[in-house]
């Protein structure tokens, strides 16, 4: 039995090759913790994962269900805390938030606000799952996940200051 944690860092492309066609062929059981994709889908017959939830769960699928289900996880995640901000927010603010007449031009505004954020929103989701296939596509090269990692942050910081303009646009129209 062999047990490897990150056995692919610091290694040049002679030596991986080396160490995949050996753990390739190893007769018995290996463990590997890896962020390294390739190496995985190539010395690993299954795959388990530690999805947050407390407990290790078998992926038929492998590295690929590993990522739609963290994928699909922060959606709900970020669905849940977007819910949950809300509703926290009306109820402290309810009393102390004025409301615009049926039809005034505040209400319009608060509208066209919410329109337009919601389109700005869509927009980032795209650019997020974008970045999340593009980020699974390139595991392997660390350069280039910094910089889609920077992307991702940035994306991330405009869709909460954006999350946070439609919830106040929505105070005004409850």
């Amino acid at each position: 039995m062999l047990l490897l944690d990150e056995p692919t860092n610091d290694l040049d492309i002679e030596t991986l090759n080396v160490l995949e066609d050996f753990l390739d062929g190893w007769p018995g059981t290996l463990v590997v913790v890896s962020h390294d994709r390739y190496f995985l889908e190539r010395v690993c017959d299954s795959v388990w994962a530690l999805l947050g939830d407390g407990q290790i769960s078998m992926l038929p699928r492998g590295v690929d269900q590993y990522l739609e289900e963290m994928s699909s996880r922060r959606e709900r995640n970020a669905e849940t805390a977007r819910v949950g901000a809300t509703a926290d927010e009306k109820q402290a603010e309810s009393a102390q938030v004025p409301r615009p007449g049926a039809g005034s031009a505040e209400e319009r505004a608060a509208r066209k606000t919410l329109a337009r954020i919601d389109k700005q929103l869509a927009r980032l989701a795209e650019q997020e799952k974008a970045l999340d296939t593009e980020i699974a596509a390139h595991a392997h090269d660390h350069v280039r996940l910094t910089e889609l990692s920077a992307e991702y942050a940035v994306v991330r910081a405009e869709r909460e200051a954006l999350e946070q303009e439609w919830l106040e646009a929505a105070e005004l129209l409850e």
